[in-house]
């Protein structure tokens, strides 16, 4: 609220002459009754317009610091992501050297070895074909594409041969657009093929193809003892039979990851979402602001919770193939000591038939010996089941103080957007009551001068 000396002070500048001389506007309270002197209105309109005048030059300067601040974040955005790619190009580079010098020492023994030399004859008759096909394909494609561009670009078309320009426009567009059909098609074809190529190419193929079951190579070892030897072949079922149930129980608890290939998402927005994360380090400030900006430049159809519901999906997917791995490797480790195991067993109840071979009494000493380390292995294998669900404990409890966390984050983020709106919202609640009663004073001001 205004008081009213400061009212009086803006009345004394509206009411002019014509002499352009101040009119003083004295309030007359005679029996409480106010009274003013008639009032100048083109003064007032000249001051309204000075005032829309300065309001209009006030919001240009608020829409240009605007415009500035978002080119400044942009700026640091690029900054960043620049930044980051410079790490990630440093890194690829070394990775690329490396795998450079692994092919040149693969090329030099595959001429050593017939093999590997008759495959590399292949590879090298595929490259030549390949860059011929593709010399082929410019010369037929891109360069006439080329010719038609500086042509049109060349302003020799005229009313004349206006009309032949279009027909040939409409027969490039209409065989570039077959062309298109023709390579989508194939490019297909090749991607079904290198999905049916791709188990037998897996980098994990020594892990996934374990050998289930008793091995030949134990079958085939000797044993003074049936019942120790029926006893250490059951070994290898038990363990294969425990860890199939394992990873039977890991499917079921991951099949919406399993069977929702890429998350429901296009390969091409999983890899360029998966790539940004790989890209931009952990300990970033607003890493997910930076990697949600820099994924929305490419796909801008995509929201910032389609992309979190994405990064729960890959990090579950990730345990999964983790743990996974995990239990495989365990499970080939478990298989390989049990083989070791055994053939030390076979070995030491042979040692103990030939040293008690001549005497009754050290027959059934070694029964008992025997029995002895039949226990062992049971311990043995009980203790390494232990270990085993141990470990599963340990992991699902740090998968689910990692699913809190994220929780926890969340609710953290949507409590503080939850707080800015509401500060938002009292902000302009304030505005618009400040706003209501200058107008309600203003008002009450030109009723009372009418």
């Amino acid at each position: 609220m205004m008081s009213p000396n400061k009212n009086l002070i803006r009345l004394d500048k509206l009411h002019r002459t014509r002499e352009n001389s101040l009119t003083e506007v004295a309030r007359i309270t005679d029996e409480n009754i106010p009274k003013y002197r008639q009032v100048n209105y083109a003064a007032m309109r000249d001051l309204i317009n000075e005032r829309k005048i300065c309001g209009t030059q006030a919001l240009e300067r608020i829409s240009k610091l605007q415009n500035e601040s978002h080119a400044m974040r942009e700026q640091a955005e690029l900054k960043i992501s620049r930044d980051c790619w410079l790490n990630e190009q440093q890194k690829l580079n070394q990775q690329y050297r490396k795998y450079d010098n692994e092919h040149q020492t693969w090329l030099a023994d595959a001429f050593n070895d017939p093999d590997l030399l008759s495959l590399f004859h292949e590879i090298t008759k595929y490259r030549i074909w390949l860059e011929e096909n593709t010399i082929k394909f410019r010369k037929t494609t891109v360069l006439p594409m080329m010719q038609l561009k500086e042509e049109l670009e060349s302003k020799n078309i005229n009313s004349d041969n206006v009309f032949n320009v279009m027909d040939a426009l409409q027969i490039v567009k209409k065989e570039q657009n077959e062309l298109i059909l023709l390579l989508d098609h194939e490019e297909r074809q090749i991607e079904d093929e290198l999905k049916a190529f791709k188990s037998y190419i897996d980098e994990d193929d020594e892990i996934n193809m374990i050998e289930e079951g008793i091995p030949e190579s134990v079958l085939e070892l000797p044993c003074p003892d049936d019942e120790l030897r029926v006893t250490m072949l059951q070994e290898f079922l038990i363990i294969d039979h425990k860890y199939r149930e394992t990873l039977v129980d890991l499917d079921t608890n991951y099949v919406d990851v399993i069977s929702d290939e890429n998350g429901g998402w296009d390969i091409s927005e999983h890899e360029m979402l998966v790539h940004l994360y790989e890209i931009y380090p952990v300990d970033l400030k607003k890493r997910r602001t930076c990697i949600y900006n820099h994924f929305h430049r490419y796909f801008p159809k995509r929201s910032r919770q389609e992309m979190l519901n994405h990064e729960e999906w890959c990090n579950a997917q990730s345990y999964y193939l983790k743990h996974k791995r995990f239990i495989l490797i365990e499970w080939r480790q478990a298989r390989v000591s049990l083989k070791v195991k055994t053939q030390l067993v076979f070995e030491e109840a042979f040692e103990l038939q030939e040293r008690l071979a001549q005497q009754h009494e050290e027959k059934l000493r070694q029964r008992a010996f025997c029995e002895q380390l039949t226990n062992q292995v049971k311990k043995w294998r009980e203790k390494q089941l232990e270990v085993l669900e141990v470990r599963r404990k340990l992991e699902e409890s740090k998968r689910q103080a990692e699913l809190e966390k994220m929780r926890q984050e969340n609710e953290r983020s949507l409590k503080q957007r939850q707080q800015t709106k509401e500060k938002l919202a009292e902000y302009y609640s304030k505005k618009e009551e400040v706003r209501l009663m200058e107008h309600e004073t203003e008002q009450k001001r030109l009723e009372e001068m009418q």
